[in-house]
């Protein structure tokens, strides 16, 4: 199996894409998910919906916007608030982790496999 981040931005329009996803691909939500962590001094959150795997080619994305959000508990955060909407309405619960930033790994692509290893770890993704 296939399991890769999807990077989207962090302005509103790429939320508004995170929750569009959402909205017309309910079927292959399997978690959202909130990702808090201290950054540059701040207090971040990555909202994030992890995908279940396609059924053909066994790919399964995880979209992210990548801490970019004020944390919800330290400050009201109208991105969070379309975020946690879309999983309401959905009917599913944000889980929230904390974990590491970015910029403890010397690459991207190392950050993304500690978050997939995380996943797993918390039974949100299979181990492949």
């Amino acid at each position: 199996m296939i399991q890769r981040f999807v990077e989207l931005g962090n302005g509103y329009a790429d939320l508004y894409e995170l929750c569009e996803l959402a909205e017309h691909m309910p079927d292959r939500i399997s978690h959202f998910v909130s990702l808090r962590t201290e950054k540059n001094g701040k207090r971040v959150t990555s909202p994030a919906i992890i995908m279940n795997p396609t059924k053909q080619g066994d790919f399964q994305p995880i979209y992210i916007s990548l801490e970019g959000v004020p944390d919800s508990e330290n400050a009201a955060s109208k991105r969070y608030e379309l975020f946690k909407k879309s999983a309401d309405n959905k009917g599913f619960e944000i889980k929230s982790l904390v974990v590491k930033p970015s910029t403890e790994f010397h690459e991207k692509a190392l950050y993304f496999q500690y978050l997939i290893g995380i996943f797993q770890m918390n039974r949100l993704m299979k181990i492949h």
